[in-house]
């Protein structure tokens, strides 16, 4: 499982709630919002499943830019033999 966090810069202030709803709906963990700032947290089982949700959130209404401030490794929850 990879983790990802970031944030969503929308539009106007009059976006917000659309965005947030659009986030929840992909099943998308809202931290925090602050002004046009949307804080999020998202897990998916690939790198590629967080970059392919990423870059389809750029494409949705409302949306400005969107900004990943971290994200976990493939395999790193996983036990490894020493």
């Amino acid at each position: 499982m990879v983790v990802a966090s970031g944030f969503v810069e929308v539009n106007a202030l009059n976006d917000v709630e659309k965005v947030v709803d659009e986030l929840k709906l992909r099943g998308i963990e809202v931290s925090s919002i602050n002004e046009e700032k949307i804080v999020f947290l998202i897990e998916r089982e690939s790198n590629a499943e967080i970059k392919k949700e990423l870059d389809s959130l750029k494409e949705t209404e409302g949306v400005r830019s969107v900004y990943l401030a971290y994200y976990s490794l493939e395999g790193a929850d996983e036990s490894s033999p020493r």
